[in-house]
């Protein structure tokens, strides 16, 4: 298990910046990027100044992201412009030697078999493409253009293709009706990539995403299952919310959740 946290940084030079200096103050690992139809504004001068910024605090880039973009579109116009930014993603997080590429498997169909059939025949090329960038890739679930839905969808995949990893956050499972715990408890070794988000239910509503340990989500089970499968990789915190999210909250949630993780961490 690592031993430091990262978190969801700002895409902004100056956030980076900002956000490099308070892992360094405060001991966090590193920080993640995470980009959706904003990505195609995203250039490769940026990405290089980022990558220096980093390297200038010694901090880690330890997830690039690609969210939302349909890989596996019906038409073949919004398929190509979705490939050219997997691949720029790619080419962009060897640039900022990123520990994990996370983006969505895409959508093909409303049958499940559909989906698997098409994502194994469009994948295969990207996922050598990563690995020979060095990156681990890792695909979100249940929501923005990914067909992983349901632990189903990821078992049919890795009868073909056993290098796919999770993307997992315990709290997205949870709002989708699973249960998190099983998913992790069968397949904690599939885990490619965590994110630290905590929801806090009212009367059976999303009531507020405060920081890890304020809410309902049970870290010291999620803990020790990611114990029990040996996860060596990025442990990142997700600023998420209108109110936890931005400014001085956004500070108080890294360094209370930050508070009520390490002593998890060994």
């Amino acid at each position: 298990m690592r031993t430091q946290l990262a978190f969801i940084g700002q895409d902004s030079l100056q956030g980076v910046e900002e956000d490099a200096a308070f892992c360094v103050q405060h001991g966090f690992e590193g920080l993640e990027f995470n980009y959706w139809g904003n990505f195609e504004q995203l250039s490769e001068d940026t990405v290089r100044r980022t990558a220096d910024i980093l390297a200038r605090y010694g901090v880690k880039c330890v997830m690039f992201g690609l969210w939302g973009w349909n890989h596996l579109a019906p038409d073949p116009a919004e398929r190509q412009r979705a490939h050219a930014m997997l691949r720029r993603a790619i080419a962009f997080g060897q640039i900022l030697k990123a520990d994990v590429l996370t983006t969505g498997g895409g959508v093909y169909s409303a049958v499940l078999a559909e989906n698997v059939a098409e994502f194994n025949k469009v994948f295969p090329p990207f996922l050598q493409d990563m690995a020979a960038a060095g990156l681990r890739p890792a695909f979100y679930a249940v929501h923005g253009n990914s067909f992983f839905d349901s632990i189903e969808a990821y078992e049919q995949v890795w009868e073909t293709l056993p290098q796919v990893g999770i993307k997992y956050d315990p709290a997205n499972w949870r709002h989708h009706g699973a249960d998190y715990l099983a998913v992790l408890r069968r397949y904690g070794n599939k885990v490619a990539h965590l994110h630290i988000k905590e929801h806090l239910y009212h009367h059976g509503e999303l009531a507020s995403q405060p920081a890890a340990g304020m809410g309902d989500i049970e870290w010291g089970k999620v803990f020790a299952f990611l114990y029990e499968h040996d996860y060596t990789g990025p442990l990142s915190i997700e600023p998420h919310g209108p109110i936890w999210s931005q400014g001085e909250m956004r500070r108080k949630l890294l360094l209370l959740t930050q508070r009520a993780i390490s002593p998890l961490l060994i």
